[in-house]
């Protein structure tokens, strides 16, 4: 068991925080990791889980969401796919698992999920997804949320989506202010945000750009009545972030606490993963955030991205960490 040294958590019965999904990184050992470290958010999403075919879903498949250290209360699994009967065949999966509700990822922006009409690439097609929703909420054992963008290319189809959305009993809507052809690139537009959440009858989550607590500042000034805020890149460079919400001020980085971090998913993923190379690219990934922690933020990211051997990348991190007089 590892143990790390942060968490004084001051909780503001206002809000309610929800870690976002981060495809590639916040699996069950970041999200087990990060809330030892560094204090729990009140729910967290899944990155997600595609539907399949046929009757049975194969373990694997599904390996992330199986663990008992994954709190079955407060996290989220997302799906992603456009088949009803596949959808209510892994949600009815998940509900007998113990989780109790579900989320719809309409948000998703990569070409490879949008020209299947999967992830946003579904939001310009409102009829399909009310015909999608009325077959499966009846059907579903427990409730549903749906994470969005403003639309696949065009910013207000979420707002000619909303009366669909009213229709139907949903536990919240979570939205990403940007369209599915930006990505994750540009500004958020929030006067789009604004009018979609004035207009949606649902619980509203605001997620994007959520960086610093100036962000979440700024973002909660202009949306008195939003109670619910999802941050995941932030967190995943700034892991402090989180803590420096819930108590109303900056939370400088503690190093040591950092180094846990690190060296519970380095261990972790080295016990999971098959070989070197697997667990050298996890981790690269991972530190595509993580590096922002540090001086010359891009030299060490570059350094780290040229490892090719686990003894290289220990002496890369080693090195990192010293520089700022964490070990």
């Amino acid at each position: 068991m590892w143990q790390c040294t942060g968490g004084n958590y001051l909780f503001a019965m206002q809000l309610l925080l929800f870690l976002a999904p981060l495809r590639g990184v916040t699996d069950h050992i970041f999200r087990a990791a990060f809330e030892r470290c560094f204090g729990r958010f009140d729910y967290m999403l899944t990155p997600f889980i595609t539907t399949v075919k046929g009757r049975g879903i194969a373990p694997s498949h599904i390996k992330d969401v199986t663990g008992e250290e994954n709190d079955r209360l407060r996290l989220i699994p997302q799906i992603l796919g456009n088949d009803p009967d596949d959808f209510l065949l892994l949600a009815r999966h998940l509900h007998a698992l113990g989780y109790q509700s579900i989320n719809w990822n309409l948000g998703c922006p990569h070409p490879q999920v949008t020209r299947k009409k999967r992830g946003c690439g579904l939001l310009p097609y409102p009829e399909f997804i009310a015909r999608f929703l009325e077959r499966v909420i009846p059907a579903l054992p427990g409730p549903l949320s749906i994470k969005v963008r403003l639309g696949l290319d065009d910013g207000d189809e979420l707002k000619r989506l909303m009366p669909v959305l009213n229709r139907f009993p949903l536990s919240n809507v979570i939205i990403h202010p940007r369209t599915g052809r930006q990505g994750y690139s540009g500004s958020v537009d929030l006067d789009r945000f604004e009018t979609a959440a004035d207009l949606c009858r649902h619980p509203v989550v605001y997620n994007g750009d959520i960086a610093s607590i100036d962000d979440f500042r700024d973002r909660r000034g202009r949306f008195p009545q939003i109670s619910r805020w999802m941050i995941g890149r932030g967190v995943a460079r700034n892991p402090f972030l989180l803590e420096s919400i819930r108590n109303g001020h900056n939370r400088h980085v503690d190093y040591i606490v950092l180094r846990d971090f690190h060296d519970e998913l380095f261990a972790r993923n080295g016990v999971l993963l098959h070989g070197p190379a697997h667990l050298l690219g996890r981790m690269k990934e991972f530190w595509a955030y993580f590096s922002g922690n540090f001086q010359k933020s891009h030299d060490v990211l570059m350094s780290i991205q040229r490892c090719i051997t686990i003894e290289m990348y220990r002496r890369k991190v080693d090195e990192a960490f010293a520089r700022r007089g964490a070990v």
